[in-house]
């Protein structure tokens, strides 16, 4: 078994997906225990598209389309996909990352009392990252609507997430939707008045950090300096000491 494996494992064991919850006598689950089992198991063996050919059954059946766990393996088998190095079920699934972003925010979105998405939060922060890097890749070629549909489904994950309502904004002001980009904004500076940053995982951060970085910068070059010493300002609780950060306040005499 490879370190990948190995490693995988452990992030979805600390899940209870094994024990996902407890009924009633009278009231059985929808989805048999052994099916999430046999689900795990193809997941630990890299078995990916089974998982995606049961767990889609669950998605698409009236009966058990509002069940929030057959989503998230779904997205987990996506994501897999994504990493893979095989090149047919690359072609295949050539949209792996996005897909894997659809169903993690469906699955955000079906499971209502929040009964499980705390238990994927190491899930969640690897699609995270690497949604973050992708998202970086596009900014960079000035494909700002392809990054624009990544960061709305980094905050479709999390609606407290001001870097990604932060970027999400950016990005709607390099495509001239300045209104859209305001609204964004003001949602982004609204979560750090009332939170501080307090409560984000640390890709969190690093998004807000970068997002903080490029949109100060991007403001400065188009004249806003105001604009730019805003955001500096905003996030000064988490980045004060942080030297890149710093950096750009002192470049543009913040």
């Amino acid at each position: 078994m490879t370190l990948s494996h190995l490693l995988f494992i452990g992030c979805v064991l600390t899940s209870p997906i094994l024990s996902i919850a407890q009924y009633d006598d009278e009231e059985p689950p929808l989805i048999p225990q052994e099916d999430f089992d046999e689900l795990l198991m193809w997941m630990v063996d890299g078995k990916f598209e089974k998982v995606l050919y049961k767990a889609i059954r669950y998605t698409e059946d009236d009966k058990t389309s509002k069940e929030p766990l057959p989503y998230v393996f779904m997205s987990m088998a996506f994501f897999k996909i994504s990493e893979s190095s095989d090149a047919d079920l690359l072609e295949k699934y050539s949209n792996g990352l996005k897909s894997a972003l659809k169903y993690a925010s469906k699955f955000v979105k079906k499971d209502k009392q929040k009964e499980h998405v705390s238990d994927y939060t190491n899930y969640f922060n690897d699609l995270r990252r690497a949604t973050m890097n992708q998202s970086e890749v596009y900014v960079d070629d000035e494909k700002y609507t392809k990054a624009k549909s990544y960061y709305k489904y980094m905050y479709s994950l999390d609606v407290e997430d001001p870097g990604a309502w932060l970027m999400y904004g950016t990005v709607l002001w390099r495509t001239k939707a300045k209104r859209d980009a305001g609204e964004s904004w003001d949602l982004a500076k609204q979560l750090l008045i009332e939170y501080g940053g307090k409560g984000l995982e640390d890709v969190q951060v690093d998004l807000l950090k970068y997002g903080v970085i490029y949109t100060a910068e991007m403001l400065a070059a188009e004249g806003n300096l105001t604009g730019a010493r805003e955001w500096l300002d905003a996030t000064d609780m988490l980045f004060s000491d942080d030297r890149e950060v710093q950096a750009v306040r002192r470049s543009i005499g913040g």
